[in-house]
């Protein structure tokens, strides 16, 4: 049975999808990045599926054209990065992509809906923008309820922190915290909380008063909330940061800001964002 394709229906379908996919690979690998970026790699995705148009192809120039596809929205979403986190970025997305497909397949295999198209790895959908806001919700629903899942298993693990800057290097005890979701309000990355006591001489500032940004252009000054109240912490982007975690050295870019509490947490010198350890889980 042959199915009509509408190309605005099958670029918006496209489009919702990439979106979401993309979502996943941001939870999965805790990268940083802003909305309008993953709209960017949502609009490439979206261009990419008129390859639905094209006449059959072989299952390797398939395959050659899904890769391709995936390092083109991967580019546009995530870079700059380094390459091996581009390749391992791109192999991510294209594996979620490759299972989404095959997904579709089963689906077209098993019960043949109708409206339902996959050909050349790209999947079009006739369905109303009403059931594809509804999937789309339960898609991202499902990734929430994983990621919390995943985020569980890390919640209060115990790791060790190592920092680097201006030449020194300090390794301090972190407790893993899924409700730490400080983070640096210019460029979005996490935030790790961490004794004054210990990493103050890292910072090449010192201790400041308060809502005292000094002269030093490292120094972020990141807003919180509390129980306790509300406030800002000093904080800045040291050269390396490596937590360990289950055996794993897992090296992230984070801020770290300056506490004044003698006991972070539970003895611990530092508080992790989870995140940053499900990064490398």
């Amino acid at each position: 049975m042959k199915t009509t394709v509408y190309a605005d229906v099958l670029f918006c379908v496209n489009f919702i999808v990439d979106y979401v996919m993309l979502l996943s690979v941001k939870r999965l690998t805790s990268l940083t990045v802003r909305r309008r970026r993953l709209v960017a790699g949502a609009l490439v995705g979206g261009i990419g599926s008129f390859a639905v148009l094209l006449p059959p192809a072989p299952f390797a120039v398939s395959l050659m054209i899904s890769i391709s596809e995936a390092m083109l929205i991967t580019a546009a979403a995530f870079l700059p990065m380094s390459v091996k986190g581009y390749l391992r970025t791109s192999l991510l997305l294209f594996a979620v992509s490759f299972t989404y497909c095959g997904m579709m397949s089963a689906i077209l295999a098993l019960a043949s809906p109708k409206g339902l198209t996959v050909k050349n790895n790209c999947v079009y959908i006739g369905i109303s923008p009403f059931a594809l806001i509804a999937l789309t919700l339960m898609c991202y629903l499902a990734l929430r309820l994983f990621d919390r899942l995943r985020a569980k298993g890390v919640k209060g693990s115990k790791c060790r922190v190592i920092v680097s800057n201006r030449g020194k290097t300090v390794e301090a005890s972190g407790i893993a915290d899924t409700g730490s979701t400080l983070r640096e309000p210019f460029s979005g990355e996490l935030v790790i909380v961490g004794s004054n006591r210990l990493f103050s001489d890292l910072s090449g500032f010192g201790s400041y008063p308060e809502g005292d940004c000094g002269t030093h252009t490292n120094l972020r000054m990141v807003p919180y909330s509390s129980v306790g109240g509300k406030g800002l912490l000093p904080a800045f982007r040291p050269e390396e940061v490596i937590i360990i975690s289950g055996g794993k050295r897992i090296s992230v870019r984070a801020y770290l800001a300056l506490s004044s509490g003698n006991d972070l947490s539970d003895g611990c010198d530092a508080i992790v964002p989870a995140e940053l350890i499900m990064k490398g889980s």
